[in-house]
């Protein structure tokens, strides 16, 4: 599928806040761009795109129309339309909102774990409340997800650390808190205004509600299902329809999310077997994010968060929608906060927090040293370090790790 793009070379010099970088002057492989398209978020996104390119493509449409003002006359005449194939469907689910970490994950994570902790209560009284009356109380609900919501427009790394690294044992209560985080992340990722935000924080918390109808014993971690339980499983979408219809004021949009997540683009899905378009774009997030957090929690079928990312971009081939699955994992990174990855020098590390373009070279805390035994204080690298005398700026990683590799517990050392 074509269609027409604005685009228009520039001097990375003339690069503003809120222009979209769709095409480099050297293949994305050649540089640590793992994901085509760049929003530019701060002068450090600039800095490092010179670090790799002279000049650079930049996308009008995908723009933010207050950065494209400066332009020289000539440059906008050279203006070129060109057709771009694979890129309809991440245009239809851009924003134009620009964020940025207001605050470091240090910073936040206090924060950060009071809105989880917030959350989680509500999720609890919501729960509670369902046994006598089988409806959600919107007002509830809409107080949890706010709070995650501001936690994630000033830094989505510290929320998404804790959801990589907190584990109540409550299988139904840790995914919501999971889904509803990443789905916000992605969202912000994106460039969604704070009210698209809102919808997809709350849609990941009801996400799974009629799962609270099914029976404890299928909700196991890990646990095989049976034809006949898999059966039942699937009808945890009917049982949310029926409580969201004695629920009142839930979004348009949120309904769409608790009744099509498991919708797929080939028509694959279930219940209703919908395609392509007919899926609204807040239930095609939600897909992803509910099968990346299905992978993680199968380690039989993933292990680590990259293999999960490679997995979710196989599934992109049969139903998951491809170009989403692309900015999910930019917005993650290879490397998810949180998760254990091993450094050139031996060392094993726990992935701290991500620059928004450079996601191979994290900020890391080294926890065991060459010989895997631990490290008295643990120290943090910058692996994206511009000082080339630094440590940091000399390591880099090789491998990430399953979660308990070495016996390492990460909430351990940082929770």
């Amino acid at each position: 599928m074509s269609w027409g793009l604005i685009q228009q070379e520039i001097p990375v010099a003339e690069l503003r806040v809120g222009m979209y970088v769709s095409q480099l002057d050297r293949p994305w492989r050649d540089t640590p761009y793992w994901v085509e398209g760049i929003l530019i978020r701060s002068q450090e996104d600039i800095d490092e795109l010179a670090r790799h390119c002279r000049h650079v493509f930049v996308d009008r449409e995908k723009s933010a129309p207050e950065s494209l003002t400066r332009l020289a006359p000539a440059t906008r005449e050279a203006a070129l339309t060109v057709a771009v194939p694979g890129r309809a469907e991440a245009a239809q689910f851009r924003g134009m909102t620009v964020y940025r970490d207001q605050c470091s994950v240090d910073e936040e994570l206090p924060a950060a774990s009071e809105a989880w902790a917030t959350a989680g209560t509500i999720l609890d009284r919501i729960r509670t409340e369902m046994e006598r009356n089988p409806g959600v109380r919107v007002a509830a609900a809409r107080e949890a997800s706010e709070a995650l919501r501001e936690s994630v427009e000033r830094n989505p790394d510290a929320l998404l650390l804790l959801a990589r690294l907190r584990d109540s044992g409550d299988v139904l209560y840790d995914h919501s808190l999971r889904v509803s985080v990443h789905l916000l992340a992605l969202g912000r990722h994106l460039g969604l205004d704070r009210g698209e935000l809102s919808i997809l924080g709350l849609g990941g918390l009801l996400m799974d509600v009629g799962k609270m109808q099914l029976p404890r014993a299928l909700l196991e971690r890990g646990k095989r299902l049976s034809p006949n339980e898999r059966r039942e499983m699937q009808r945890h979408v009917e049982y949310g329809e029926q409580i969201l219809q004695r629920s009142h004021g839930i979004p348009d949009k949120v309904r769409d999310i608790v009744l099509q997540h498991h919708e797929r683009e080939d028509g694959r899905g279930y219940p209703r077997g919908l395609v392509a378009n007919e899926i609204s774009a807040c239930a095609r997030m939600a897909a992803i994010v509910d099968s990346y957090e299905e992978l993680l929690a199968d380690r039989r079928l993933a292990g680590t968060p990259f293999e999960a990312l490679k997995e979710l971009r196989e599934h992109g081939r049969w139903g998951l929608n491809s170009a989403l699955v692309d900015q999910f994992t930019h917005c993650v990174g290879l490397f998810p906060v949180g998760s254990l990855v091993e450094l050139d020098s031996g060392e094993v590390a726990i992935v701290l927090s991500h620059r928004r373009t450079q996601r191979f070279m994290p900020r890391v805390m080294r926890i065991l040293d060459p010989q895997r035994q631990p490290y008295p204080d643990p120290l943090e690298l910058d692996l994206g370090s511009t000082d080339p005398e630094s440590e940091g700026a000399q390591r880099q990683i090789v491998r990430d790790l399953p979660a308990g590799a070495y016996g390492v517990d990460p909430a351990r050392y940082y929770l």
